[in-house]
């Protein structure tokens, strides 16, 4: 970017956007010295600097006033006369050295195009590295420049607009782009954000990292479920026979938890065409899980019950798995009597005693006693340490309601309400 304009011009420039706020009760973020510092990309310790030095020039007010959305009263910066005079000045010269201001100002009103024709090589660099990131990130994490660049954040971290993110690396060498993702990607490893780092190993080639990450962490360890991760798992090749079993695997299950059943099945199908044990094995409860989601629960119950024979029948997992189904296909006897064998082989941890107790009490309530699913679903709620649960809630709702106590009925259904949690039978 060229210097020909220097901070306190940009500033003058910037305060020239607004001055039709200055008789307002209310004024924009934008003419305080957060605002400033912001859109102009310098610290907010430089801002203060230079609205001192054009507070002493006259050219410009200061003023206590409340600002839109907030509760106190905060110093906004206006142009005075002077001040307006100043900044048409600048126009002018602008216009007749060909200079854009429109870069000098906020970089979120500045189109790609603008911004990019007016960077060194250098500035370019750093632009782009900054903009292959998808999240925020510290801005120590790329070079600094001799002007004020990226929009840093008070806390540090930089968060590009999106059409720049869009634009910028469109304009980047192929070469170069892999080195930037290839350092995003290095970027999210120690802060533990898998998801990042997958989607940043595979856009910059590394597609044996990428692999063994899939493999090693899985996609549960890469947030919640939606299109986004299974564009960036689907991604991920299979290539490598030491990997593609647990790939294949997280794949799979990406597809199913967003919905895409087909996609599922197919996955599926490889896994179970595998020569390895475990592979068929993962793949069969896949399929089985597909099944019971289409409403097929019969053809999920006999899969479940055929992974069951390929491993150890005590797997508690597979088991409440397999009750769930039971539950669904309305066999409610073959749930009860499995899930307490469970219970007499010693019902696993925490989480596993919290989900058999719950499934009994579903049970206890599909089959109209009440008491017997309030007794389940207190014994569920105590093996979770109490944290709140709201389909808990719920089914404890309906069986206090089928006791006929209104009261308790209506106090869980409210609970219900107040909070959001997965059913603890998934």
């Amino acid at each position: 970017m060229s210097s020909s304009l220097t901070v306190g011009e940009r500033i003058v420039l910037q305060l020239a956007q607004y001055t039709r706020f200055i008789d307002s009760y209310d004024a924009p973020l934008d003419v305080s010295q957060d605002g400033i510092a912001a859109a102009l990309r310098i610290s907010r310790a430089h801002a203060a600097i230079e609205l001192k030095k054009l507070k002493e020039t006259g050219e410009v007010m200061e003023k206590l006033v409340h600002i839109k959305k907030g509760k106190t009263k905060r110093k906004v910066y206006f142009l005075t006369s002077p001040g307006e005079e100043r900044a048409r000045k600048i126009r002018q010269f602008a216009d007749s050295e060909g200079i854009d201001v429109q870069p000098f100002l906020d970089l979120k009103k500045c189109k790609g195009p603008e911004l990019w024709k007016g960077l060194s090589d250098e500035q370019r660099g750093v632009l782009a590295q900054a903009c292959v990131f998808r999240r925020p990130f510290r801005r120590d994490a790329l070079p600094e420049t001799t002007v004020s660049l990226l929009p840093v954040s008070p806390e540090g971290m930089v968060d590009m607009p999106g059409e720049l993110r869009a634009y910028v690396p469109t304009q980047v060498s192929p070469v170069l782009l892999r080195q930037y993702h290839s350092m995003a990607a290095d970027y999210w490893l120690p802060l533990g954000q898998y998801r990042e780092r997958l989607y940043h190993l595979m856009k910059a080639g590394r597609k044996r990292e990428a692999e063994m990450l899939l493999a090693s962490k899985g996609a549960a360890s890469m947030g919640m479920p939606d299109r986004d991760l299974l564009d960036i798992v689907m991604a991920v090749s299979t290539d490598h026979e030491r990997y593609r079993g647990r790939v294949l695997y997280a794949q799979a299950e990406v597809a199913r938890r967003t919905g895409n059943h087909e996609l599922a099945l197919v996955k599926a199908k490889e896994l179970c065409s595998s020569s390895s044990d475990k592979e068929r094995h993962d793949g069969m409860i896949i399929e089985a899980l597909v099944l019971r989601e289409k409403g097929d629960h019969d053809g999920s119950v006999g899969l479940l019950k055929r992974a069951a024979e390929m491993v150890d029948s005590n797997e508690i997992e597979l088991q409440c798995e397999l009750s769930d189904t039971l539950i669904r296909a309305g066999r409610h006897t073959e749930a009860k009597e499995l899930l307490e064998r469970l219970l007499t082989q010693g019902g696993g941890d925490g989480e596993q005693l919290e989900r058999i107790f719950f499934q009994l009490g579903t049970v206890s309530l599909c089959c109209g006693d009440a008491e017997g699913a309030v007794r389940c679903f207190s014994k569920s709620r105590g093996a979770a340490r109490n944290k709140e649960n709201g389909e808990l809630y719920l089914r404890l709702s309906d069986a206090y309601g089928l006791m006929g106590m209104t009261e308790k009925a209506e106090e869980y259904a409210v609970r219900a309400k107040k909070v959001h949690t997965p059913n603890v039978s998934m």
